[in-house]
């Protein structure tokens, strides 16, 4: 989730309430806030942070549905992160494969990287649509690899960067990253191929924008057997699937028993 705030625009009131361009920069009715679940109630730091500048709106403003963005970009916190990667369990370790839909400044990519060595996590791929975030982290990569190239840095041989749109399955995207054993592959990459190549799918999406991905997700866990990583924000229609974390983790892991 990026920071861009020209890349999102304002949420739509929820149903049945005004929306015009008056009302966006209102407070919700008594009434609609007592009947209405907020979601961000527990994180105010969002409405500060990902509002664009200008609006005058009081509810958290979010993704560009319609161009392709699915969140502002958001750093994601390392400390969660950490402990999210501690109960990552691997089902084929050497073979499994970390996707993330996403994946901003690629901080994830190398967590997991760092975290499990090759014998557990062969691959760690990133998509996202935002291209200059993308080569931005493909140069703070290849800049970290020469400053450790003496301790000999085995994370880029397994680090794969695609720019792309993470809805569309089947258009093609374009590498950005790729180690040389990925070369060939990397030029008929898919989502639809890289999720079926993957173990697990991570997410650090707001709620509206997993909400639109549900099918998709759904599809990745009950289908394809895939274990789905969320950051922050639960996944309600992958509540059944629920083995680990909650609210108070603010981490969620989801996989079909």
């Amino acid at each position: 989730m990026e920071e861009n705030t020209q890349q999102y625009s304002p949420l739509q009131l929820q149903e049945g309430s005004p929306a015009d361009e008056h009302d966006l920069g209102m407070e919700i009715g008594q009434e609609d806030k007592e009947e209405e679940y907020d979601r961000y109630k527990d994180n105010p730091d969002l409405l500060n942070e990902t509002q664009p500048h200008g609006a005058g709106g009081s509810r958290l403003f979010s993704y560009d549905w319609a161009s392709g963005f699915v969140s502002p970009f958001r750093p994601t916190p390392q400390n969660l992160l950490e402990t999210m990667l501690q109960h990552v369990e691997f089902q084929s370790p050497g073979q499994d494969t970390l996707l993330d839909l996403g994946c901003g400044d690629g901080l994830v990519l190398r967590q997991a990287l760092e975290t499990f060595p090759p014998s557990k996590l062969k691959r760690a791929i990133g998509v996202d649509l935002d291209k200059a975030l993308l080569e931005q982290s493909r140069d703070t990569f290849l800049t970290k690899e020469k400053q450790q190239k003496a301790e000999g840095d085995p994370i880029l041989s397994r680090l794969e960067l695609y720019y792309g749109d993470i809805i569309a399955q089947h258009d093609p995207l374009l590498p950005i990253m790729v180690p040389t054993t990925q070369l060939e592959e990397s030029n008929t990459a898919t989502m639809e191929a890289l999720i079926r190549s993957s173990s697990h799918v991570f997410v650090y999406l707001l709620p509206e924008a997993l909400s639109k991905l549900a099918p998709l997700l759904i599809d990745v866990i009950e289908s394809k057997k895939k274990v789905v990583l969320s950051m922050r924000w639960e996944i309600p229609e992958l509540q059944r699937h629920l083995v680990c974390g909650g609210s108070q983790q603010q981490f969620y892991i989801y996989r079909c028993s």
